[in-house]
């Protein structure tokens, strides 16, 4: 059987063209900001376009949008693969990908608008965090749930990394987001 056609690498194309468009946006806004530091009238004195607005774009676009869009990728390629099934739901990898996407568009609008926690890769306000947790746990199903309809009699080292990994960023977001929310965009970290 093809690869096409026992594989459902769509989800897979579309992360990873996505992650090519952030790494480039990403760089750009870290170019801009270079330029900024050493020509401060690039800022144009309109506060959206400051240093201090504009550097958790560039690492939330170069960590999250980036990062995040090829980690979904890879994992999504590599368990298909490894596990010789299909993506348990494509609908809810479809559901992972529009999710994320809308999700790092909020973050576009949201950060130079200012609407921040204020803490340093956790910059998001809650109702984003919220569905970041929502879309990072349709990834985490699908990727488990197609684990356990592997069709090999094993699990590839390489799953049980993305398992730890998926563990781990959960972990790590759950706890670095909690907040209390005073209104619709503006909470208070706990920690």
């Amino acid at each position: 059987m093809e690869a096409a056609e026992k594989y459902d690498f769509s989800t897979v194309r579309w992360f990873s063209i996505a992650a090519v468009v952030y790494l480039v946006v990403g760089t750009l806004v870290g170019f801009y900001i270079a330029a900024e530091l050493a020509w401060p009238v690039l800022n144009l004195d309109l506060p959206y376009t400051t240093f201090g607005r504009l550097r958790p774009l560039h690492t939330n676009a170069v960590i999250f949008a980036f990062g995040g869009s090829t980690l979904m990728a890879t994992a999504f390629y590599s368990v298909q693969r490894t596990c010789g099934t299909r993506l348990w739901s494509p609908s809810m990898a479809w559901f992972t990908f529009w999710g994320w996407n809308l999700i790092i568009v909020s973050a576009v609008i949201t950060l130079p608008l200012g609407l921040t926690q204020g803490k340093e890769y956790a910059e998001l306000e809650w109702p984003i965090d919220l569905a970041i947790a929502v879309v990072w746990l349709s990834f985490f199903i699908n990727f488990v749930m197609t684990l356990v309809h592997k069709k090999t009699s094993h699990i590839y080292v390489s799953n049980w990394f993305f398992l730890g990994m998926l563990v781990m960023i959960t972990y790590l977001h759950v706890v670095n987001s909690l907040a209390i929310p005073v209104s619709l965009f503006k909470s208070y970290s706990l920690f």
